[in-house]
């Protein structure tokens, strides 16, 4: 059964024509050679081709470029869709970045009378259609494991607690004598000292 994992941002302060760029180097890649290519990318060791948006490119004598705040974004969305992957009971090593949608977000807002200035806002989700059997959760297992040893251990405790309530009435009737004759000595006593 073929299951989809995504991961959804909106109103990013990111280039949308970077972002696309970005997105179709890394389309189709495995999410960890794809953090590494874009890691790559930061350091200027490797450059994203720019196909569609050529004039956006710095790269001299190629339309390429090394944009920094999209790529940085996109590997931190990378890192989150391998978390949710995982959390799912997928293999995150074999997930791979299947698909993407991309738009333009909201325009900020401003006072009346500012001019609209730095007003890139992009929203991108990103999907990966993985065709794998889930894992059961380890965490769900090891507790599993600890209820089916714990009314063992519960039920001792319980048996002392309604020991504990079945005292006699006398006992009782006496515990509650002692205390209220220890609160007239204590209050005579403030009295004697006034």
């Amino acid at each position: 059964m073929v299951t989809k994992v995504q991961v959804k941002r909106e109103g990013m302060p990111i280039s949308l024509k970077h972002t696309h760029e970005i997105m179709e180097a890394v389309k189709g890649k495995q999410i960890s050679k794809a953090n590494v290519m874009l890691k790559r990318v930061l350091s200027k060791q490797d450059y994203i081709p720019f196909r569609k948006y050529q004039s956006k490119g710095h790269k001299q004598g190629v339309p390429a470029g090394y944009p920094q705040k999209a790529t940085k974004q996109v590997i931190s969305m990378l890192e989150e869709l391998k978390a949710n992957a995982k959390n799912m009971g997928f293999d995150e090593s074999k997930i791979v970045v299947s698909s993407y949608s991309l738009g333009r977000g909201g325009y900020p807002r401003f006072s009346s009378g500012t001019v609209y200035r730095h007003g890139k806002r992009t929203n991108l989700t990103i999907y990966s259609l993985v065709d794998q059997e889930r894992k059961a959760p380890e965490k769900k297992q090891a507790n599993a494991d600890k209820a089916a040893e714990g009314p063992a251990v519960k039920e001792p405790v319980k048996e002392e607690a309604k020991g504990e309530s079945q005292k006699p009435a006398e006992e009782k009737k006496e515990e509650k004598a002692e205390q209220e004759s220890n609160k007239s000595t204590e209050s005579n006593e403030l009295k004697a000292e006034k």
